[in-house]
């Protein structure tokens, strides 16, 4: 029996990719995951912001603020300071592929293109095998619409394809109004796969303090619906390899989104809470209900339930939920 796969071009041993997290931002804990049976690992995300801040003064940088990636303000806001920047980055590149024989993905928080060229040739260089572009543009005025912000989508990715000559995910949220057409035109523009979906940062007030704070850290498996639904759509439809993210937590949501079509998955809130060792739980129980159902590898079951496959299944696209779910009218 075999969980082999491939992403992105590259062979996996299993489908259970670490995603950006604090368990991949040093090589001690890269090791640590591809001892627990990891297929391959996200490092720890760049963000954008950290490589500006190697080249302009603190100050110079704050005054763009508007175009600063969301994720960032909460973090400036809370004083919390970076833990990298360009150099030391590059360095665990470097020291992650060394520590490790699964492949090692590099990740970068973007919002924008200009500073892409020296970095991305360095970060090819330092050894990362694929590298995962987390866009997320937050809509900050009331005039931005949805096209200007779907088409410097589509500029960075270009731009990243000019300048890396290795492999390219997007990692995307789920706030599209058509997320066939933004995964369509940004493969065109030279994504090799993408990640559905990003788990964005999400405020909540407290209501005794009055201050903003950080609200559901970790994921749940009841999170993991869309990116079956979006994976079964594209899959087969769109010549890009899936990764599903947000949400796995159990061999059954692994087994869901592979029969959805996607290539790997992404795994991170179930390591936090259970260790990395709970990757092994994870490739245990799909190699149990493997061998129960008569598969021996994953190509023999993958993207048995997409739309490409079932085109006439209208709980695909129902956007109305009493009907499909129970059948009243």
């Amino acid at each position: 029996m075999s969980l082999a796969t491939r992403y992105l071009g590259l062979n996996l041993r299993n489908p259970l990719i670490v995603g950006a997290s604090s368990l991949t931002m040093t090589a001690k804990g890269v090791r640590a995951c591809a001892a627990a049976g990891a297929g391959a690992v996200v490092l720890k995300s760049l963000f954008e912001e950290q490589v500006r801040l190697d080249t302009a003064a603190l100050d110079q940088s704050l005054e763009a603020e508007e175009s600063w990636h969301s994720e960032v303000f909460a973090l400036m806001e809370a004083n919390v300071s970076m833990r990298y920047g360009t150099r030391e980055y590059l360095q665990v590149v470097r020291d992650c592929k060394a520590a490790t024989d699964i492949p090692v993905i590099a990740s970068v928080n973007c919002v924008s293109t200009e500073w892409w060229e020296d970095f991305a040739g360095e970060v090819t260089a330092a050894g990362a095998d694929a590298l995962e572009l987390n866009i997320a543009i937050m809509p900050r005025t009331l005039v931005t619409t949805g096209a200007e912000i779907e088409d410097r989508y589509a500029e960075i990715v270009k731009v990243a394809r000019k300048t890396v000559r290795i492999p390219i995910a997007v990692k995307l949220g789920p706030y599209f109004t058509s997320i066939p057409q933004v995964v369509v035109r940004l493969r065109e523009a030279g994504a090799d796969g993408f990640v559905l979906f990003n788990r964005f940062y999400r405020p909540t007030v407290d209501i005794e303090t009055l201050t903003l704070t950080a609200a559901d850290p970790y994921s749940t498996s009841d999170e993991l619906a869309p990116s079956v639904r979006w994976i079964c759509m594209l899959a087969e439809r769109v010549s890009a390899d899936f990764a599903a993210a947000t949400g796995v937590h159990t061999p059954e949501d692994v087994i869901r989104v592979v029969l959805a079509g996607s290539n790997a998955v992404q795994v991170v809130s179930a390591l936090y809470l259970q260790g990395v060792k709970h990757l092994r739980v994870l490739r245990e129980g799909v190699e149990e209900w493997m061998e129960s159902h008569g598969y021996s590898t994953l190509d023999e079951f993958r993207g048995l339930m997409c739309q490409a496959r079932h085109p006439d299944n209208e709980m695909f696209s129902r956007c109305q939920y009493i009907k499909g779910l129970v059948g009243m009218e």
